[in-house]
């Protein structure tokens, strides 16, 4: 079997497997009776270790030069921790084994993209990555679509039926690697992380991007533990009513992504950027306002449509305003820091919560929570209206950025990240 056709193999079983799982975790932790501040950490570890993970990772796995050893081991670790999830009883084992989980997928996140820029050709890559990526978001459809048949109501044991596949689709993946061919390939890290921060503070239109993103993604995360707490605490949706709404954003998403794809290059992306920053302001606003499944439909598709804008966009504007010859120290830079936002952010917005609800009851002390979230979105917004537009150059085929970022959908109903690892 060719290596085309194992990676492709692999992202169908993982996307199929995994996918669902990461879907429900927000809700699993109120199902369990999870305290916002729970909640709070329960997304700022996972987060924050996804993007630390794939620094530490990354240069680990370059320095070794070999990349299946470290997917067939995060692979194993990773199936016992999705088995676990399905048997744990309190929020605080669940915020222990999901930041586990995310720790050791980010293992697998960046050996994973990278296999795939040692095995394949810069000419086909670009091709080769896109039909990977339709291969997985296949999968993903597929996997969520099945959980609005297959769960019904609330009861947690329900979710033993995706926590067992993601581990199921781990021990699959693991056989499939092993038919990997991979040859040696070992970087020389020439570059502190503190000596390239030091470089980036002196290109201005790049930290002026960097300083935005990570001032925004403080409120962009405050939202995070809100958004379960309300689907299930206040609007009392069943599982497999989550299910419909992820797969209407996920839809929403390719469909969008599709579309603004084609029109990207042809227009400047820092005014796009600015106003899709504004857009995305209305999503904690509508999860304040909206009460109804019909609503959050309508909710799901403009956050889909928006979080496609934004991954296009900001996508592109990112690899134009990296240096060439040092984009991978520079994006991580960007990971690095963001990881932190999110950390604080997510943990802020459970803890706000966590005071509010000691002087109102839950519906108040969420509206109030959204109205911070919202504000804070908005206002930081501002931070991208004059973002100076780079001199264009040819794109990249195999963009770095889909290796060390997870897509975050900004309306998701469990708050969460949707990326198989």
């Amino acid at each position: 079997m060719r290596n085309g056709t194992i990676i492709a193999l692999r992202s169908l079983i993982i996307s199929v497997g995994v996918t669902a799982a990461s879907t429900f975790v927000g809700v699993y932790g109120v199902i369990l009776g999870a305290t916002a501040a729970e909640m709070g950490w329960l997304q700022s570890t996972a987060n924050s270790l996804a993007n630390a993970g794939q620094l530490l990772w990354g240069r680990l796995s370059d320095s070794v030069g070999k990349r299946v050893p470290f997917i067939l081991a995060a692979s194993a670790v990773l199936a016992v921790l999705w088995f676990s999830m399905a048997i744990i009883d309190t929020p605080v084992e669940l915020i222990i084994v999901y930041a586990l989980i995310s720790l050791v997928g980010a293992m697998i996140t960046v050996n994973w993209f990278s296999l795939i820029a040692d095995v394949t050709d810069s000419s086909t890559r670009g091709h080769f990555l896109a039909a990977v990526n339709n291969v997985g978001s296949v999968g993903t459809l597929v996997s969520v679509g099945a959980m609005i048949f297959l769960l019904h109501g609330s009861n947690r044991a329900e979710l033993e039926i995706p926590f067992f596949a993601a581990a199921a689709s781990y021990v699959v993946s693991t056989l499939i690697v092993t038919r990997l061919v991979e040859k040696e390939h070992k970087t020389k890290l020439t570059t502190s992380l503190r000596k390239t921060f030091s470089d980036a503070k002196r290109r201005p239109i790049f930290y002026k991007y960097f300083v935005a993103m990570n001032i925004q993604g403080y409120f962009w995360s405050m939202a995070w533990p809100l958004f379960p707490i309300t689907i299930v605490s206040i609007l009392h949706f069943d599982l497999s009513t989550v299910a419909l709404l992820t797969v209407v954003t996920l839809i929403a998403t390719i469909t969008g992504q599709f579309a603004f794809g084609r029109i990207v290059d042809r227009v400047d992306r820092s005014p796009l950027i600015f106003y899709n920053r504004i857009m995305l302001t209305a999503i904690p606003a509508m999860y304040a306002l909206f009460n109804t499944v019909g609503l959050f439909i309508v909710l799901e598709v403009y956050s889909g449509l928006v979080g496609a804008i934004q991954s296009v966009v900001m996508n592109s504007y990112l690899m134009d305003i990296v240096p060439v010859d040092n984009r991978a120290q520079y994006i991580s830079i960007i990971n690095g820091f963001n990881g932190i936002a999110y950390f604080l952010g997510a943990l802020s917005g459970g803890y706000l919560l966590e005071f509010l609800l000691d002087l109102f009851h839950l519906k108040t002390a969420l509206m109030i929570a959204y109205a911070a979230v919202v504000a804070g979105r908005f206002g930081s917004s501002f931070l991208f209206l004059h973002l100076e537009e780079p001199q264009r150059r040819e794109r990249a085929h195999f963009s770095l950025y889909s290796i060390l970022f997870r897509t975050k959908y900004p309306g998701l109903p469990s708050g969460s990240t949707v990326k198989p690892r």
